[in-house]
């Protein structure tokens, strides 16, 4: 079980999908900078659609979960609380968001050009909704470590600005109040007629984004608004916060 936050929560848990098909070593410091929070290792193995899951399975099970072992060993070698799973799938995106279900997960990693370090987070905050969530996963990540964030809103007008200088500054407080620090939290507002090019230009700071779902599927997420097209554009790998 994960540890406990101020309020009697459990931590935050992190969906960590692995293709199996590839099984590629996750980075050192991916490791190091997910090991305060609770870790899913989902290892899915595609299935061309003429073939049986179950067949692929009993030819490739061993094979598969001794790749996703060594995927798991880097994360507990760094003291993470972590397991996994394995699943034979026709469909990637809904085996993602079923086992992020099943798991109650509050973020899914989705991958990207990995740094030498992942020590600086950028965070878009849009709007109050998922906020609560995003402030306490981003405070589970920053635990026992000295990564810095960041927190970017960025505005078209001076209403916008006004009130994007509001939404930082709730979520700095918010995050203080977990415990972190107040010298390792950045407050940014830009100003600018579109969110996603804004965020895109300024992903490049950083080594990772945290942001939140804006559709309740992988799927929509992925293909949708403002969220998706940042994952999509954005060479950084990225943490989404689910609106669940």
């Amino acid at each position: 079980m994960s540890d406990t936050d101020a309020d009697g929560r459990e931590g935050s848990t992190v969906l960590v999908p692995i293709d199996a098909a590839e099984a590629k070593t996750l980075p050192v410091a991916l490791a190091e900078a997910l090991a305060p929070i609770r870790i899913v290792v989902l290892g899915y193995y595609p299935v061309p659609s003429q073939a049986a899951p179950d067949q692929i399975r009993a030819n490739r099970e061993e094979e598969v979960t001794a790749a996703i072992e060594d995927v798991v060993a880097r994360f507990a070698d760094r003291g993470a609380d972590v397991e996994s799973v394995v699943v034979f799938t026709h469909d990637k995106d809904e085996t993602i968001d079923r086992v992020a279900d099943e798991y109650d997960v509050d973020a899914v990693l989705v991958p990207g050009d990995y740094a030498a370090t992942l020590a600086r987070v950028l965070v878009p905050i849009r709007g109050d909704e998922n906020l609560e969530r995003i402030v306490r996963f981003v405070g589970d990540l920053m635990r026992d470590n000295s990564i810095t964030v960041a927190l970017y809103n960025v505005a078209g007008s001076d209403d916008e600005a006004a009130r994007g200088e509001s939404l930082l500054e709730d979520a700095r407080d918010r995050l203080i109040e977990r415990g972190i620090g107040s010298d390792r939290i950045e407050c940014r507002l830009d100003r600018g007629d579109s969110s996603t090019d804004a965020i895109v230009a300024a992903a490049g700071e950083f080594e990772i984004l945290i942001v939140g779902e804006s559709e309740p599927s992988l799927r929509d997420r992925i293909l949708g608004r403002t969220t998706g097209r940042v994952v999509e554009r954005v060479e950084r790998p990225v943490l989404v916060v689910r609106d669940a």
